[in-house]
């Protein structure tokens, strides 16, 4: 068997292994790049809970995939653009939008040559992260409970000592309050983003 031999393997035979269902080889292939991958997820995401989440994920898709496996000429590349989609739309969640068709047709018609890789990664984290932070402090709190680690408005009324109706309220005026931002300050990068979601 490939994994029994005293010179190892070469990633090429442990990615044929995986493709041909080899379960074995697919959890070594999760030791070797799960690390790299949650790094990746904490840098964006800033959650241990969401970036652990996005790793399994992540490694879901790879599995599915894996007739393709033999065929990739570099695996980590590969595996980073995977990755990194998942992250965007992992980012994505946290922030909800309004869709294409209530903006201005002549704003999407603009915007029919952009692809999601246009999309700067850095940037839209930016984004976010002032929006979140232009919310008074008790929604900032409860929308970070919610979207960052991932807690029903059940258990944040719980945690805060406060009811599930005033839980609700808040996030509501979180969200609105947050989309008014994003559309104010940050119009065309938002409708680029939103555009990216349907390619």
């Amino acid at each position: 068997m490939l994994f029994n031999r005293p010179e190892g393997y070469t990633e090429l035979e442990l990615l044929e292994e995986v493709a041909g269902g080899n379960e074995s080889a697919f959890n070594l292939l999760y030791e070797k790049y799960a690390g790299k991958v949650y790094a990746m997820g904490m840098k964006y995401l800033k959650s241990p809970f969401l970036a652990q989440d996005a790793v399994q994920e992540i490694f879901v898709k790879v599995w599915n995939n894996r007739g393709e496996l033999p065929y990739v000429k570099n695996f980590p590349a590969w595996l980073s653009t995977i990755s990194r989609n998942q992250l965007i739309n992992d980012l994505q969640k946290q922030v909800p939008m309004e869709t294409l068709e209530e903006f201005h047709p002549g704003e999407q018609q603009g915007l029919a040559a952009v692809s999601g890789n246009d999309i700067d990664f850095r940037e839209l984290e930016q984004l976010i992260k002032k929006g979140v932070e232009s919310l008074s402090p008790r929604q900032q709190q409860i929308y970070r409970l919610s979207r960052e680690d991932g807690l029903s408005h059940k258990q944040i009324a719980e945690q805060l000592s406060i009811s599930y109706d005033v839980v609700r309220e808040h996030m509501s005026k979180a969200l609105k309050n947050l989309r008014i931002f994003l559309e104010n300050n940050y119009r065309y990068m938002v409708l680029l983003w939103l555009f990216s979601r349907h390619q």
